[in-house]
């Protein structure tokens, strides 16, 4: 069997999908399942093929679902594709009609912005219960719910975290991309603030696309090189977060993805919201007490107002400690290997 695997990653959807479509092509690929990934743009070939794995460049506009739909069907005619997973927010109901009329599909939606054509419908998201799924969907399969959170399989089988008394490691992570300057200014407010976070190291994953890395760099070099009442250290990426999440004691994160690896990893947290398709995320991990919320970006979220969360967090250990319990209980890594499951349970009809 081959799994197909419609997404892209840019400066406007950012990673995030490619980096759980990679997850699920993993966890195939532990299943002896193939897995071929298409993205329209040059850009976004170089993430999974970085990882082995063969992908198709459609040679068009990322975000023209429209004008795809012919290419598409005809690469399912010479490729026999017998099942595609399509992540992205950009498909049209009449791609969606058009691509499942001609092969099975697996579409990832966390937004419910329509009722998609569909042979399996995944919402992994922690709200997904806002939706009246069964009844928009009666013949469709369902997965539903954050066991099916797609994390790469490192976020499999973790042990208890183990929550310090005292907060010295602060881990800071916006996604692929920054497009409110996130990372700029919180450094600077860091630095303005300094005499608060004595003896504390901050790690600052700032994306793949962050056009200011550099700047952000100068001015925590600048900084360090006068002073060392607390560490800055600046990463446009890393590998995988598992290992700085399991370190830190407390992580800083736009709401998307990383809620879950955080979940997974029992890592207390303060999340922020810096684009419409985060809001019922951050909202629904806020109103379960799963993360402390310090606004959305575009409107109603202050520097002052997070520093004055981080020094209530960084003085709170059994609040620390209560999250990381509740969210352990949450996520448990193995989504990804649960869609797999559910992708070879549907094609062999059982």
């Amino acid at each position: 069997m081959t799994l197909y695997i419609r997404t892209e990653a840019n400066r406007v959807t950012a990673t995030g999908h490619m980096m759980r479509c990679l997850a699920i092509a993993d966890a195939a690929a532990e299943k002896g399942i193939r897995t071929v990934f298409i993205v329209a743009e040059e850009g976004s070939e170089k993430f999974p093929q970085e990882r082995g794995y063969e992908t198709i460049c459609l040679g068009r506009r990322w975000d023209d679902f429209a004008g795809e739909i012919s290419v598409m069907e005809r690469l399912i005619i010479d490729r026999h594709v017998e099942m595609m997973l399509i992540d992205s927010y950009f498909v049209s109901e009449d791609y969606m009609k058009a691509v499942t009329k001609m092969t099975r599909t697996a579409y990832i939606d966390d937004l419910h912005a329509a009722i998609w054509s569909c042979s399996i419908l995944i919402d992994y998201a922690v709200y997904y219960d806002l939706f009246d799924y069964r009844k928009e969907y009666p013949d469709t399969k369902l997965l539903l719910g954050c066991k099916f959170a797609p994390l790469r399989k490192e976020f499999k089988n973790l042990p208890a975290k183990q929550i310090r008394q005292a907060v010295k490691k602060v881990l800071v992570v916006t996604g692929g991309t920054d497009e409110y300057h996130f990372m700029r200014q919180f450094t600077e407010a860091l630095l303005s603030q300094r005499s608060l976070f004595a003896g504390v190291e901050f790690t600052l994953i700032c994306g793949a696309f962050n056009r200011e890395i550099e700047e952000i760099r100068r001015l925590s070099a600048d900084y360090m090189a006068e002073s060392d009442v607390m560490r800055i250290k600046i990463y446009p990426s890393l590998p995988t977060l598992k290992d700085a999440m399991l370190e830190t004691d407390l992580l800083i994160t736009a709401g998307g993805t990383t809620l879950y690896e955080m979940a997974a990893c029992g890592t207390p947290g303060i999340c922020f919201s810096m684009a419409d398709n985060q809001l019922d995320n951050v909202k629904g991990f806020a109103s379960r007490d799963l993360v402390w919320y310090a606004g959305d970006i575009r409107k109603d979220f202050s520097f002052d107002g997070l520093i004055q969360i981080m020094k209530e967090l960084m003085q709170d250990y059994a609040a620390r400690a209560a999250v990381s319990e509740k969210l352990r209980a949450l996520v448990d890594g193995k989504g990804a290997e649960r869609i797999v499951d559910a992708v070879i349970h549907y094609r062999s009809g059982l």
